[in-house]
C-alpha cells in the first residue's frame, strides 16, 4: 500500500519535492482538508446561517450566536496558547480534538428535532449557544497546532503548494455537497433536510481525524517550542514582544470586522432580497467553487507573487464583491455571481495571510503567535456580529456592506505593507538542527 502510494506520489509530486515523506505529508494534509471541507460545508457557513434564519431567529439573534462562538474561540485560544508550543505529540493531539468535534452536529440534530412546544425558541437559542461554545473551545486546539505541524512537516519552498492543495481539496466536495443540500432542503420539510446534512458532517469529521493522523513531522525541520510556561499570560507577554505580532495585529482587527459583515450575506438574501428558500445550498456551492478556484490560484501564484501582492489581489476582489453583492444582488443569479466573487477574494486572503505569517514568524513561536492573531481576528469579528446584526435588522444593510468594502481594501493594503516592506525573519535554517530538550520536563505536555 505504502509503496504503491509512494509510486503515485512520485509521479504526481516528484517535481514539487524530492522527499518521499514530504510528498506523503502533502497527500494526507490534502485528503484531510477535503474531508474538512465536506464537514464544514454540511455543518457551517451558509447552511448553518440559513438554518438559524429558517428556525425563526432574528439577525441580531444570529449575531449573538456568532458572538458567543467567536468569543469562546478567542477564550480557548487564550487559555491553551501557553501549551501550544509545548505539545510534543502535535499530530496526535490535534486529531483527538478533531474527532471530538463530530459531537457538535449530532447534538444539534437532537436539539432541532425537539418540538418547539417542548423547546421554545429562547431555550433553543441557549442550547445552540452552548453547543457553539463547546465546539469553539474544542476546535481551538487543532487550530493552534495546524501551523506548527505544517512548519515541521513541509519545507519553506513547498508551503505555498500545501496552502493551495489544502484549499483546493477543502472546496472540491462542497460544490457537489451544496447542490445536494439544495435538493434536500427543497424536497424535505424543515428540519429534516438540515438534520441529514449535519449527520453527514459528523461522519466526515471523524474520518478527517483518522486521515490527519498519518502526517509525520520531518526530522530536518525539528524545532523545539519556545514556551517556558503553560500559563497563557506568559505566552501573551512573549508574543506581544514579537515585532511580527506588532506589525500584524492591526490589520487582523480590520479583517475580523469585515468577516462579521460578510457572514450575514445569505440571511440578508433570504430576508430582504427574497432569495428562494433552497438557495442557501447553491450559495454553499458558490462558496466552495470559490474555494477551489482560490486554491488553484494560490497553488499556482502564491509562491511566485509572494504573500504581499497575493493578499492585496485577493482583498481587492473581496472588497469589490462585498461592495456590490447586496447593491446589485436583487436577482438571485446575480447575487450568487457576486457572492462567488466575494468568496474567491476571501479565500485567497484566508491562505495568503497565514502564508505570509508562517514565513516571517520564527517556527518556535508559531503556536502562540497563531493563537494570538486568531484571538484578535475572532474577537473583532465577535464584537461586530451583534452590532451589525442590529443595523441589518434596521434595514441599513447597503451602507454597512459599503463600509465593510472600504475596510477590506484598507486591510489588504495594510497586509501588503507588512509582508512587502518588513524584513522576513527566516530562522528556519538556523533552527533545523536545534535539538529537542527531551530532558526538560517543562517542554512536555499531555496529549
Amino acid at each position: 500500500m505504502a509503496s504503491g502510494l509512494d509510486a503515485v506520489l512520485q509521479r504526481v509530486l516528484g517535481r514539487t519535492t524530492p522527499d518521499p515523506q514530504e510528498r506523503r505529508n502533502l497527500f494526507w494534509i490534502t485528503l484531510a482538508y477535503l474531508l474538512n471541507g465536506a464537514g464544514a460545508t454540511l455543518f457551517g457557513g451558509e447552511l448553518w446561517s440559513a438554518f438559524l434564519e429558517r428556525t425563526g431567529f432574528s439577525m441580531q439573534d444570529i449575531g449573538w450566536i456568532s458572538f458567543a462562538s467567536l468569543i469562546a474561540t478567542a477564550c480557548g485560544l487564550f487559555a491553551f496558547m501557553g501549551v501550544a508550543d509545548r505539545v510534543r505529540n502535535r499530530v496526535r493531539t490535534a486529531c483527538l480534538f478533531i474527532a471530538l468535534l463530530a459531537l457538535a452536529p449530532v447534538v444539534t440534530v437532537g436539539v432541532a428535532l425537539v418540538p418547539r412546544v417542548a423547546l421554545p425558541l429562547a431555550a433553543m437559542l441557549v442550547a445552540l449557544v452552548v453547543i457553539g461554545v463547546a465546539q469553539a473551545l474544542t476546535n481551538s486546539i487543532p487550530v493552534m497546532l495546524d501551523y506548527p505541524i505544517w512548519a515541521r512537516a513541509i519545507t519553506p519552498g513547498v508551503r505555498g503548494h500545501v496552502f493551495g492543495f489544502s484549499t483546493l481539496s477543502y472546496g472540491l466536495p462542497g460544490i457537489l455537497v451544496g447542490i445536494f443540500a439544495a435538493g434536500l432542503l427543497k424536497d424535505l420539510p424543515y428540519p429534516m433536510g438540515y438534520a441529514w446534512c449535519f449527520l453527514a458532517a459528523a461522519v466526515a469529521i471523524t474520518i478527517r481525524a483518522a486521515t490527519y493522523r498519518q502526517v509525520r513531522e520531518l526530522p530536518e525541520l525539528a524545532v523545539a517550542g519556545a514556551s517556558t510556561s503553560p500559563l497563557p499570560f506568559a505566552s501573551v507577554a512573549r508574543v506581544l514582544k514579537l515585532k511580527e505580532f506588532q506589525w500584524l495585529a492591526g490589520p487582523h482587527v480590520v479583517r475580523g470586522l469585515t468577516m462579521s459583515v460578510i457572514g450575514f450575506s445569505v440571511p440578508l438574501g433570504l430576508k430582504y432580497l427574497h432569495m428562494p428558500e433552497h438557495y442557501p445550498g447553491y450559495a454553499t456551492s458558490a462558496t466552495q467553487l470559490a474555494t477551489v478556484l482560490g486554491g488553484i490560484w494560490v497553488a499556482a501564484w502564491a509562491d511566485r507573487w509572494g504573500a504581499a501582492w497575493a493578499t492585496l489581489f485577493g482583498d481587492v476582489l473581496y472588497a469589490l464583491g462585498m461592495g456590490t453583492v447586496v447593491l446589485l444582488g436583487g436577482n438571485p443569479t446575480v447575487f450568487l455571481a457576486l457572492y462567488l466573487l466575494t468568496q474567491f477574494g476571501r479565500n485567497i486572503e484566508d491562505n495568503t495571510v497565514p502564508l505570509g505569517a508562517i514565513n516571517i514568524v520564527p517556527a518556535e513561536h508559531l503556536g502562540a503567535f497563531s493563537a494570538a492573531r486568531l484571538m484578535i481576528l475572532m474577537g473583532s469579528s465577535a464584537i461586530g456580529g451583534p452590532i451589525f446584526g442590529r443595523l441589518f435588522d434596521s434595514g441599513h444593510y447597503v451602507w454597512v456592506f459599503a463600509i465593510g468594502a472600504l475596510l477590506k481594501l484598507g486591510s489588504g493594503i495594510w497586509f501588503w505593507y507588512v509582508f512587502r516592506l518588513k524584513q522576513p525573519m527566516h530562522r528556519q535554517n538556523e533552527c533545523n538542527h536545534a535539538p529537542e530538550e527531551s530532558d526538560n520536563a517543562d517542554r512536555e505536555a499531555g496529549s
